[in-house]
Protein backbone atom coordinates (compact mmCIF):
# COMPACT_ATOMS: atom_id res chain seq x y z
CA UNK A 1 0.00 0.00 0.00
CA UNK A 2 2.84 2.38 0.91
CA UNK A 3 4.57 1.55 -2.36
CA UNK A 4 1.43 2.47 -4.37
CA UNK A 5 1.12 5.69 -2.38
CA UNK A 6 4.76 6.57 -3.17
CA UNK A 7 4.20 5.87 -6.87
CA UNK A 8 1.03 7.98 -6.91
CA UNK A 9 2.81 10.78 -5.04
CA UNK A 10 5.67 10.70 -7.55
CA UNK A 11 3.22 10.79 -10.48
CA UNK A 12 1.31 13.65 -8.87
CA UNK A 13 4.52 15.66 -8.24
CA UNK A 14 5.62 15.08 -11.83
CA UNK A 15 2.22 16.21 -13.10
CA UNK A 16 2.33 19.35 -10.92
CA UNK A 17 5.85 20.10 -12.24
CA UNK A 18 4.67 19.75 -15.85
CA UNK A 19 1.63 21.94 -15.25
CA UNK A 20 3.88 24.53 -13.60
CA UNK A 21 6.23 24.53 -16.59
CA UNK A 22 3.31 24.89 -19.02
CA UNK A 23 1.87 27.74 -16.93
CA UNK A 24 5.24 29.53 -16.94
CA UNK A 25 5.52 29.09 -20.71
CA UNK A 26 2.01 30.43 -21.30
CA UNK A 27 2.56 33.33 -18.92
CA UNK A 28 5.80 34.23 -20.68
CA UNK A 29 4.05 34.17 -24.05
CA UNK A 30 1.25 36.44 -22.78
CA UNK A 31 3.63 38.91 -21.10
CA UNK A 32 6.55 39.05 -23.54
CA UNK A 33 6.63 41.66 -26.26
CA UNK A 34 8.45 39.36 -28.68
CA UNK A 35 7.34 35.79 -29.12
CA UNK A 36 8.89 33.03 -31.23
CA UNK A 37 7.98 32.68 -34.89
CA UNK A 38 6.04 29.42 -34.46
CA UNK A 39 3.87 30.94 -31.70
CA UNK A 40 3.04 33.91 -33.95
CA UNK A 41 2.13 31.50 -36.77
CA UNK A 42 -0.22 29.61 -34.43
CA UNK A 43 -1.80 32.91 -33.37
CA UNK A 44 -2.18 33.95 -37.01
CA UNK A 45 -3.82 30.59 -37.75
CA UNK A 46 -6.34 31.14 -34.93
CA UNK A 47 -7.19 34.62 -36.22
CA UNK A 48 -7.66 33.40 -39.79
CA UNK A 49 -9.70 30.43 -38.58
CA UNK A 50 -11.91 32.71 -36.47
CA UNK A 51 -12.91 34.65 -39.57
CA UNK A 52 -13.15 31.86 -42.08
CA UNK A 53 -15.13 29.52 -39.85
CA UNK A 54 -18.07 31.93 -40.13
CA UNK A 55 -18.75 30.31 -43.51
CA UNK A 56 -18.63 26.73 -42.30
CA UNK A 57 -22.40 26.46 -42.76
CA UNK A 58 -22.05 27.30 -46.47
CA UNK A 59 -19.17 24.86 -46.88
CA UNK A 60 -21.15 22.05 -45.25
CA UNK A 61 -24.15 22.84 -47.47
CA UNK A 62 -21.89 22.79 -50.52
CA UNK A 63 -20.49 19.40 -49.49
CA UNK A 64 -24.05 18.26 -48.73
CA UNK A 65 -23.22 17.44 -45.11
CA UNK A 66 -26.33 17.64 -42.98
CA UNK A 67 -27.59 16.35 -39.66
CA UNK A 68 -30.98 15.79 -38.13
CA UNK A 69 -29.71 17.15 -34.79
CA UNK A 70 -30.45 20.87 -34.86
CA UNK A 71 -30.37 21.69 -31.11
CA UNK A 72 -33.61 23.68 -31.38
CA UNK A 73 -32.72 25.60 -34.55
CA UNK A 74 -34.90 25.43 -37.65
CA UNK A 75 -32.21 23.51 -39.56
CA UNK A 76 -28.64 22.24 -39.23
CA UNK A 77 -27.20 25.12 -41.27
CA UNK A 78 -28.67 27.70 -38.87
CA UNK A 79 -27.25 25.79 -35.91
CA UNK A 80 -23.76 25.70 -37.46
CA UNK A 81 -23.97 29.42 -38.26
CA UNK A 82 -24.98 30.33 -34.69
CA UNK A 83 -22.35 27.99 -33.25
CA UNK A 84 -19.52 29.46 -35.33
CA UNK A 85 -20.69 32.99 -34.49
CA UNK A 86 -20.23 32.06 -30.83
CA UNK A 87 -16.89 30.28 -31.17
CA UNK A 88 -15.23 32.75 -33.54
CA UNK A 89 -14.57 35.54 -30.99
CA UNK A 90 -13.09 33.00 -28.57
CA UNK A 91 -10.64 31.80 -31.22
CA UNK A 92 -9.84 35.40 -32.05
CA UNK A 93 -9.00 36.14 -28.41
CA UNK A 94 -6.79 33.06 -28.18
CA UNK A 95 -5.00 34.08 -31.35
CA UNK A 96 -4.65 37.68 -30.16
CA UNK A 97 -2.72 36.62 -27.06
CA UNK A 98 -0.30 34.62 -29.20
CA UNK A 99 0.78 37.86 -30.96
CA UNK A 100 -0.32 37.06 -34.54
CA UNK A 101 0.81 38.90 -37.63
CA UNK A 102 -1.36 41.97 -38.06
CA UNK A 103 -2.48 41.22 -41.62
CA UNK A 104 -4.40 38.20 -40.34
CA UNK A 105 -7.01 40.47 -38.73
CA UNK A 106 -8.20 41.53 -42.18
CA UNK A 107 -9.79 38.12 -42.78
CA UNK A 108 -12.19 38.22 -39.79
CA UNK A 109 -12.91 41.90 -40.50
CA UNK A 110 -13.78 41.02 -44.09
CA UNK A 111 -15.97 38.10 -42.99
CA UNK A 112 -17.71 40.10 -40.29
CA UNK A 113 -18.22 42.89 -42.84
CA UNK A 114 -20.06 40.41 -45.06
CA UNK A 115 -22.07 39.30 -42.02
CA UNK A 116 -23.11 42.92 -41.39
CA UNK A 117 -24.21 43.28 -44.99
CA UNK A 118 -26.21 40.04 -44.67
CA UNK A 119 -27.96 41.32 -41.54
CA UNK A 120 -29.26 44.38 -43.35
CA UNK A 121 -29.88 42.81 -46.76
CA UNK A 122 -29.82 39.02 -46.88
CA UNK A 123 -30.85 38.76 -50.53
CA UNK A 124 -27.73 40.67 -51.61
CA UNK A 125 -25.25 38.97 -49.28
CA UNK A 126 -23.57 36.76 -51.88
CA UNK A 127 -23.35 39.12 -54.84
CA UNK A 128 -20.26 40.93 -56.08
CA UNK A 129 -21.22 44.31 -54.63
CA UNK A 130 -21.37 42.96 -51.07
CA UNK A 131 -17.79 41.71 -51.41
CA UNK A 132 -16.75 45.18 -52.59
CA UNK A 133 -18.47 46.67 -49.53
CA UNK A 134 -16.67 44.19 -47.26
CA UNK A 135 -13.33 45.17 -48.82
CA UNK A 136 -14.34 48.79 -48.19
CA UNK A 137 -14.96 47.94 -44.54
CA UNK A 138 -11.43 46.49 -44.40
CA UNK A 139 -10.01 49.71 -45.86
CA UNK A 140 -11.99 51.81 -43.38
CA UNK A 141 -10.64 49.64 -40.57
CA UNK A 142 -7.03 49.99 -41.76
CA UNK A 143 -7.40 53.76 -42.14
CA UNK A 144 -8.99 54.02 -38.68
CA UNK A 145 -6.16 52.04 -37.08
CA UNK A 146 -3.62 54.20 -38.93
CA UNK A 147 -5.28 57.42 -37.73
CA UNK A 148 -5.52 56.21 -34.15
CA UNK A 149 -1.81 55.28 -34.19
CA UNK A 150 -0.92 58.71 -35.57
CA UNK A 151 -2.99 60.45 -32.89
CA UNK A 152 -1.29 58.38 -30.17
CA UNK A 153 2.14 59.24 -31.60
CA UNK A 154 1.15 62.92 -31.71
CA UNK A 155 0.11 62.84 -28.05
CA UNK A 156 3.37 61.07 -27.13
CA UNK A 157 5.36 63.66 -29.10
CA UNK A 158 3.59 66.52 -27.33
CA UNK A 159 4.08 64.86 -23.97
CA UNK A 160 7.80 64.43 -24.66
CA UNK A 161 8.08 68.06 -25.79
CA UNK A 162 6.28 69.24 -22.62
CA UNK A 163 8.58 67.13 -20.44
CA UNK A 164 11.60 68.47 -22.31
CA UNK A 165 10.38 72.06 -21.81
CA UNK A 166 9.80 71.46 -18.09
CA UNK A 167 13.28 69.94 -17.74
CA UNK A 168 14.87 72.91 -19.53
CA UNK A 169 12.84 75.37 -17.47
CA UNK A 170 14.03 73.69 -14.27
CA UNK A 171 17.62 73.92 -15.48
CA UNK A 172 17.21 77.65 -16.24
CA UNK A 173 15.61 78.24 -12.84
CA UNK A 174 18.50 76.44 -11.12
CA UNK A 175 21.00 78.62 -13.00
CA UNK A 176 19.10 81.79 -12.10
CA UNK A 177 18.78 80.65 -8.50
CA UNK A 178 22.52 80.01 -8.22
CA UNK A 179 23.33 83.43 -9.79
CA UNK A 180 20.97 85.18 -7.40
CA UNK A 181 22.61 83.45 -4.46
CA UNK A 182 26.08 84.40 -5.72
CA UNK A 183 25.04 88.06 -6.17
CA UNK A 184 23.50 88.19 -2.70
CA UNK A 185 26.79 86.93 -1.18
CA UNK A 186 28.79 89.68 -2.89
Amino acid sequence: MKQKLKVLTKIFKDLVRKVSLMTKLLTNILVEEKVPFHIRVIGTFFIILSGSMLYLDKLLALLEINSMETFGYSNFSNFIWAFTQSISPILMLLGFYLKPYRFSFLIPIYCYGLQLIWIFSSEHSDDFLSHIFAIGICFIFVITVFLIKRIIKLFEYRKNKDEEFISEAKDVLEILKSRMLEESKI
